[in-house]
Formats: structure tokens, sequence, C-alpha cells
């Protein structure tokens, strides 16, 4: 696992939003919403829950964004 997936997902949940991570990354917002459901298909859980709003961690993303920060 690349550790500039786990640097992405960090940014959306500080954000709270794909779009506003996109930009503070200096990407756009499809290749971030990519890279978030191809790193979700390899740990096999959701680690995000879209919604109108924005976007909100699942439990078990919650347990996989401490593990990534501690990374981090």
């Amino acid at each position: 696992m690349n550790t500039i997936l786990l640097k992405y997902v960090v940014e959306v949940e500080k954000e709270g939003s794909i779009s506003r991570a996109a930009e503070n990354l200096y990407m756009n917002q499809p290749t971030l919403s990519k890279a978030i459901r191809e790193l979700e298909d390899m740990v096999g859980i959701p680690i995000f829950r879209r919604t109108s709003k924005g976007v909100i961690p699942t439990q078990k993303g919650l347990e996989f964004l401490e593990y990534a920060k501690d990374i981090l």
C-alpha cells in the first residue's frame, strides 16, 4: 500500500469533503474519488460514507484512519 493513499484519506477526513481535500492536494475531485474507492477495495472496507453534505468516516473507517495517522 502506498503512503500517498493514506495521506489522501487523512486529508479527506480532515476536510469532510472530497472536493475540498482534492483542492488541498492539488488534484481534481474525480481522481481523488477514484483513489479512495481503490483503497477501500484494497482494504475491503468502506472508509467513508458519502452524503449530500460531504463524507463521514464509517466505524471501521475511523479505526483505519487511526492506523493511517500512526503510520504517517
